[in-house]
């Protein structure tokens, strides 16, 4: 681990920091920016703007629509932009990073090094799990900073794009690669790698904002709870952006499945600190604490989702309020988990319920920790979704089972699925209402496994097993739900089932709520009640061309007194083969209100 060498290097994160906020305070109502993946280090994805609303959302139009170029059916467009004085920066699905103007959507400079001979090596030769994505890049003025998929953080120039320095993070030839928005804070750049279906051991490291020196590195696998070695091939990647407390400096980052994915004959113990949220001092890197949210994992549960910051207002005994400051965060186990940001203690109880652990070979834990606040994740298997007659011919001999059956040699169909509850998806949070939005999936998956399922399969994963989600025409009715969840009762509020598991995240833009789905479809609905207001279905409109699925990160922003919003469309590669439609696109959208509304 690496420190910092002298004064000035101390002094150099304070000043960048200054001038982070005083940028994001120059918007005075004429331009209002979006300046990191979650709009602010909380990962709130809140926008405090009203110019649209809930009483004219419905006259939303198409300001503007700009193209990638690049329509890989191997690809996705997950990005959250970023907005700066007028300025949008975007990444696709190549680590290609473009600069638009965000009123017009005119391209100012693009950065492809896909296209500079030598740069990067072929996208065939990198492994990538579940499609060529990046969530984002990083900025700070006068920097943008893009994590590209060989392993390479780079720092851009944000007037010219030109590269001002560049620093290997992971080798892509050990099968990692970086698709996480890096995130600044303090003068660090901050990012993690993703792999953990390759058995690499997770990883997240600070870089120097200004020079790329590395400053810290945290494995995520080095909090015991392994047998033997394991751990050097433990997962638990990091590849979602993590929120960050200044006052306390404490950054959370979500980690991974443990690896192989869900065989754990070779890996006997908790497996720490896979499928867990770990707080990190901001300037070592050193663990404070962490909360596992699936031990020793079995199903792929990657606590994926981002973390959201944000306060707990409950009543004591005797009727006085006390506010607490906490984090919210959903897991691939469908459970909702609302914790004390200062020491990772539950503020709604979270039980370690007695599941089942045969066979002992799997070595499987003997209790998993379940949340009491209420889940907007079916936890079992919702009727007149499963098909009987259907299943049994698809898949001969299964059986139905509940969360928490061990995989093993029996053929099981189990709710929520590798794939089902929280995905990587970010939530939001609203400082009006109170209440925490996401998005989550019900999606069935079969397992089955054996003592012997440990090497790679036909496309180089160690995923322990062979795990698929089921389709309609195998049976299962799959669906999505977005919802509220109040975060001062741990009660949901209101929720909206979608015909597709859920895979956009959320922007909450004033009393809106923004959502996409993978057919193309981006809606509008009330932040208080879940009314549905609005409906831009991309694909079916002919005027359009290149819009796919719109499971990304919406954000808001204010140019010259116009406020727009903004979202990819270039759809999903693993919902692209389950769940279609769910078509390739490369277009970013930006809409605003028809007229001098």
């Amino acid at each position: 681990m690496k420190g910092r060498a002298s004064s000035n290097r101390v002094l150099r994160p304070l000043i960048l920091l200054a001038i982070f906020a005083a940028v994001a305070m120059t918007a005075s109502g004429q331009n209002v920016n979006w300046l990191s993946y979650g709009n602010d280090l909380a990962n709130t994805r809140f926008q405090n703007l009203d110019q649209i609303n809930p009483k004219n959302v419905h006259n939303l139009k198409v300001a503007w629509v700009f193209h990638t170029g690049v329509l890989d059916p191997l690809a996705e467009l997950q990005a959250s932009p970023i907005v700066h004085n007028g300025t949008m920066y975007i990444v696709d699905g190549h680590s290609n990073v473009f600069a638009l103007d965000a009123a017009t959507g005119k391209q100012i400079w693009a950065y492809k090094p896909t296209e500079i001979a030598g740069e990067m090596p072929p996208l065939g030769d990198i492994k990538i799990c579940c499609g060529r994505v990046s969530r984002g890049v990083g900025f700070a003025p006068g920097r943008v900073y893009l994590g590209r998929l060989d392993g390479y953080l780079v720092a851009l120039n944000a007037e010219t794009g030109h590269v001002a320095w560049k620093t290997k993070v992971v080798d892509y030839h050990d099968r990692f690669a970086l698709t996480m928005a890096p995130v600044v804070v303090h003068g660090l750049v901050i990012v993690g790698s993703s792999g953990g279906e390759y058995e690499v051991r997770g990883q997240v490291a600070a870089f120097d904002a200004h020079t790329g020196e590395e400053l810290w590195r945290f494995r995520t696998t080095s909090g015991g709870g392994w047998a033997g070695d394991s751990f050097l091939t433990g997962g638990a990647a990091v590849w979602n952006s993590p929120a960050i407390d200044p006052s306390l400096q404490l950054l959370y980052i979500n980690t991974g499945n443990a690896g192989p994915d869900i065989n754990g004959i070779d890996r006997m113990g908790d497996n720490f600190y896979a499928t867990s949220i770990v707080a990190l001092d901001i300037a070592t890197g050193q663990p404070r604490w962490h909360f596992q949210e699936t031990h020793h994992d079995l199903w792929d549960y990657d606590s994926a989702q981002t973390i959201v910051l944000f306060p707990v207002t409950k009543k004591g005994e005797g009727g006085e309020r006390t506010t607490v400051p906490a984090l919210g965060h959903c897991s691939k186990n469908g459970n909702y988990y609302i914790l004390d940001r200062r020491n990772g203690e539950p503020i709604f109880p979270v039980n370690e319920v007695a599941v089942p652990t045969d066979p002992s070979w799997q070595n499987a834990s003997s209790t998993q920790p379940v949340s009491t606040v209420e889940p907007l994740t079916p936890l079992d298997f919702v009727p007149g979704t499963i098909d009987t007659t259907k299943l049994t011919a698809a898949f001969p001999g299964i059986k139905l089972a509940p969360e928490w059956t061990v995989p093993q040699e029996q053929l099981y169909l189990i709710v929520p699925g590798d794939d089902g509850g929280c995905e990587w998806n970010p939530a939001g949070y609203s400082p009006r209402t109170g209440f925490v939005y996401y998005g989550t999936r019900y999606e069935p998956t079969t397992f089955q496994t054996n003592p012997s399922n440990t090497g790679p399969n036909a496309n180089g994963l160690f995923l322990g097993s062979t795990f698929d989600e089921v389709t309609p025409q195998e049976g299962v009715i799959n669906f999505g739900l977005y919802g509220a969840t109040d975060t001062n009762t741990g009660k949901v509020k209101w929720k909206i089932r979608i015909d597709q598991p859920a895979k956009s995240g959320v922007l909450v833009a004033g009393d809106l709520v923004f959502f996409g789905e993978g057919n193309g479809k981006f809606h509008a609905v009330d932040a208080r009640t879940g009314q549905m207001l609005w409906t831009f279905d991309g694909p079916a409109d002919p005027s359009l061309h290149f819009v796919g699925g719109a499971e990304s990160n919406p954000v808001a922003y204010m140019v010259n007194g116009r406020e727009y919003i903004a979202n990819a469309f270039g759809g999903n590669v693993p919902d692209r083969n389950n769940f279609p439609p769910n078509p390739v696109g490369d277009a970013f959208i930006a809409f605003t209100l028809a007229g001098d509304e």
